[in-house]
C-alpha cells in the first residue's frame, strides 16, 4: 500500500513480494494492517515521538554534506551543508539512494552490506 504512488512499470515485484513473504511467516501475519491516515502523521511522526520521548533529537529539512569516520569506521559525525556538525550516539539517515550512494564514505564502499546498495536503483517520486 506504501508503494502505491510509484509507478508500477517502475516498481520491482521482487520488493512486494519479500515484503509480503516476511509478514505471511510472522505468528500474526494474518493481521496485516495498512496506515490509518497519511503516512507523515501515522507513520513518521510516532517515530519521530519515540525517538524525542527518548532523549534523541529529530532534525529536518537539512541535508548531509558528508560523513565523517573515526579511526574503526565507524560514523563520527555528519557534516551539513549549512556547515553544522551533528554528533550521536545512533543516526537514522533517510534519503533517496542515490544520494546515499554518492555520499558513502569510500571506506564503506567495500564493505558486503554496502556493495548491496550498488543493485538498487532510485525511481523518481
Amino acid at each position: 500500500k506504501a508503494l502505491n504512488f510509484i509507478n508500477p512499470d517502475e516498481l520491482s515485484m521482487q520488493c512486494i513480494l519479500i515484503a509480503l513473504n516476511r509478514f505471511l511467516q510472522e505468528k500474526h501475519g494474518s493481521k496485516m494492517a495498512f496506515l490509518d491516515g497519511n503516512p507523515p502523521e501515522r507513520l513518521c511522526k510516532p517515530i519521530a515521538d519515540h525517538i524525542e520521548s527518548l532523549g534523541g533529537k529529530v532534525i529536518l529539512n537539512s541535508r548531509i554534506q558528508k560523513i565523517e569516520l573515526n579511526a574503526d569506521k565507524s560514523v563520527k559525525h555528519f557534516v551539513l551543508t549549512n556547515g553544522n556538525i551533528i554528533t550521536g550516539d545512533a543516526y537514522v539517515f533517510a534519503t533517496p539512494v542515490d544520494i546515499l550512494k554518492l555520499l558513502l564514505p569510500e571506506d564503506w564502499k567495500e564493505i558486503s552490506y554496502f556493495k548491496k546498495l550498488d543493485k538498487l536503483v532510485g525511481v523518481p517520486v
